[in-house]
Parts: structure tokens; sequence; C-alpha cells
């Protein structure tokens, strides 16, 4: 089930596929944009060859005049790749300052989620438009943060393109309209998704590093840092159900543990299975699993009163009829998403209206977030208790004693208790 974005196709399929597409420059002659990224690792780096493609596609160019990142050989790494000016390549927990200073105009925000909340307001604040990858924070202070930066882009006619994908690919396009319309599988009556996979970005503790290092490095492995499997990875299956559906979810209930995580790294589960309700008597039922030698499953389906929705790949109507895809929802778009996403980024800076990707991609968190807070407290938690419920014990009670700004400031961070995972049922 499912194609992520290490098993898409390669550079080289892309290549073809502009050349078979004859777009011409935008009015005759070729804009460059200029560019900043904030958080050069695998994403970021893979996001900035996503929009260099996607400029080459609608006949612009790109120009990246800053980067930063943590650590100062990834941000120097980029550098080098991608012709940094001399000058412009940042590190430590301030560089994306300089990067948003720089004169890009666009900045991308691939950082640890943890720090989007912190990047996104400083962008926006200096009128620059935004990639900001998901999720967008791991607690549900920075939910809000983002959201109210979110309507500040929104008023100073910014555009904001997010990391859930699947919303500007061709093969969830086809789908939508026969869904919505009732004409693939009828009436919508459950869903289930999966998030089944191997360990992934474990990177133990390097001799001499500080607090800070080791969290920014091993982000993935704290839930202040990443906000768990779910949230980090899974919700990329919620958001597809969320889009498709056209709503959110709820309330969740779930449990999960932590039964094989290297001794002593870290402090997030490693099994999570999950029940969002969305109200109408449709539940979503995920199941999440990081561990290795185990079977394998990504994607997501909708089960219909008439047939069987695979997201993005297949529907099954149980006549047996063929359902008319909607191919006029896709023409002239690319069939590479990650591709295809920075066009309309692209193309909105260039044409307008700006896009508005924020709220979306805020609450498909907010989704992610309510299944994972409650598998560790044991309790339903509402979609609300995380944006309006302001006295729900979740509205700020788990919210991280972890700040971004903290890892600016003069000496080390504190360290979240390693090996030790939430215990449901109580506050631990």
């Amino acid at each position: 089930m499912g194609m992520d974005r290490r098993t898409f196709i390669g550079t080289g399929a892309v290549a073809a596929e502009f050349a078979a597409s004859g777009v011409p420059n935008i009015g005759g002659a070729k804009r460059t944009f200029k560019l900043a990224l904030i958080g050069c690792g695998s994403r970021g780096t893979g996001a900035a060859e996503n929009i260099t493609d996607a400029a080459r596609h609608l006949g612009c160019d790109v120009s990246f005049v800053a980067c930063a990142d943590f650590f100062a050989e990834k941000a120097n790494a980029f550098a080098a790749k991608f012709g940094v000016p001399a000058g412009c390549t940042y590190s430590g927990a301030r560089g994306y300052l300089g990067a948003i200073e720089s004169g890009a105009e666009i900045v991308m925000l691939a950082t640890p989620p943890f720090f989007r909340p912190l990047h996104m307001k400083a962008a926006v604040e200096a009128g620059k438009h935004v990639f900001a990858e998901k999720p967008i924070a791991t607690d549900p202070r920075g939910v809000r943060d983002f959201l109210a930066s979110a309507a500040e882009a929104e008023r100073k006619g910014l555009s904001v393109l997010a990391g859930t994908v699947h919303r500007h690919s061709n093969r969830y396009l086809r789908q939508l309209r026969p869904l919505r319309e009732g004409k693939a599988i009828g009436r919508p009556v459950a869903g289930q998704a999966y998030r089944c996979e191997r360990v992934i970005m474990l990177r133990p503790r390097r001799t001499g590093a500080t607090n800070a290092e080791y969290l920014a490095d091993n982000w993935y492995f704290f839930r202040q840092m990443g906000g768990d499997q779910v949230v980090e990875q899974a919700l990329h299956q919620i958001d597809d159900v969320n889009f498709m559906l056209g709503r959110y979810p709820k309330s969740a209930i779930g449990l999960g543990a932590r039964v094989r995580r290297p001794a002593g790294i870290g402090d997030v589960y490693d099994c999570q299975a999950i029940d969002w309700d969305y109200g109408d008597d449709f539940h979503l039922s995920m199941l999440a699993r990081q561990m290795d030698d185990c079977a394998r499953r990504v994607g997501a389906r909708i089960v219909g009163s008439e047939g069987t929705m695979m997201l993005g790949e297949s529907i099954t109507r149980y006549d047996g009829r063929k359902v008319e895809l909607d191919e006029a929802a896709c023409r002239g778009r690319l069939e590479n998403h990650f591709v295809q996403e920075h066009v309309d980024l692209l193309s909105a800076i260039l044409n307008g209206p700006p896009l508005k990707d924020s709220k979306a991609v805020a609450y498909s968190t907010v989704a992610a977030m309510i299944g994972t807070l409650a598998c560790y407290s044991g309790q339903e938690v509402a979609f609300d208790d995380i944006l309006a419920n302001t006295s729900s014990p979740f509205y700020d009670g788990w919210n991280n004693p972890l700040l971004p700004e903290m890892f600016e400031k003069p000496g080390d961070v504190p360290l979240p208790v390693e090996g030790v995972a939430p215990v449901p049922g109580t506050k631990a």
C-alpha cells in the first residue's frame, strides 16, 4: 500500500516529464526565485531539489541565497551543493534568523517539528512566503502559535505550502470528486490507516555532544522534538482521510506501548492503535508500528456502502462497475506530486491567489496529536481540547516543558528522561 518520498520516481523521470510538458516561460522572461532553506538534512535537501525542478518546469530559475542548520557541517554541505553565496551559511540555534534576513522571498522550513512554530512566526513577520514541512508542531501550544502565524500570513497575502503532499497529488485528485459525490463507493462508512515500518532516524548520542545537540540530532526519538511516530509519520495517512472526506475527527481514543525501542534512547512509543470518531458514525482506525523485521504496511482506505477506495491507488465497487475518475482535475499537472506541490506554490506567487495550506496541515496535526495523547493518557481526547477548550487538561497540560527559545540561550537545555515512555492512566 502507498508510495512515499523515498520510493517515488527519480530525477531522470522528472526530467523526461518536463521535456514532454512544453510549458513556456512565464511572461516570456525567466524569473529567478530567491530561496532560503532552514534545516539542511535529507528532507530539506529533497525539498530544495523539488522546488528547483518545479521552477524549471515553469520556465523559471531558483537561487538559494542562504541556508541554516543547527549543525554547521550540514549547512556547509548544502551550501556547496546548491551554490549558496559565501557568508550566507548559518548554524546553531539562532542560524534561522540569518537565513530569514538574507533577502530570500521564500523560506523553506525543514527542521525538527519542535522548531516549526518559532521559525514560521519569524518568516511571516519578515514577510516571506513559506514552505513548512509537516507536522507543524509537537504540542497544543505550538499548534495554536502556528495558526496565529498562519492568520498573519493570510492577512499579508503570503503563500504557505505545507508538506501534506497528497493534497497536491493527481492520484488523490482523480478520486476526490467521485468520492465526495457518492459516485465512487457510495456513502463512506469506515476508514482504516496503516503506518507499519522499520525503525527510522535513530542517531545515538555523539561523544561530547551537548543536550541541545543530541536533541537536535536524534529528534525523532523524543516526543517533545518530533511528536512521536503518529504525529511525525502517520500524519500523512490521517491527512489523506481528512482531505478526501473534507472534514476532521471530533475525538480519539487509543493505546500504545514502548516494546522494542533501543534501551535508554529517547522516550517515544513504538506501536500504537487509535480510533478517531468523525461523527455521523464514521470512525477511522489506525495501526502504527516501528519495529525491525516485522510486516510493513503504509496507506489508507475508505470503506463505503457500495465499495472500497484505497486512497491514491484503486477503487473496488461491490457491483463490479468501473468508476470514472476525475481526469479533468489533473489536466496540465505533473504526476510527480513532490514537484507539483512546489509548482503550485510558485504559480501562486507568480499569478495568485495566495496558497493557503496552513490551516489544513495544522488541523491534521491536531488530529494526529489527539490520537497520540489518547494513547499516552488512556483518555478520550477531543479535537477542541487542543484548540478551544481552555479548561481541558490537554489544552495546556501536555505542552512541552522545553521551548524552542531555550536552545538560543547561553548554557545547555534539560534532557528529558530517556527510556521511559508515558504510562496511560497517569500523567507520567
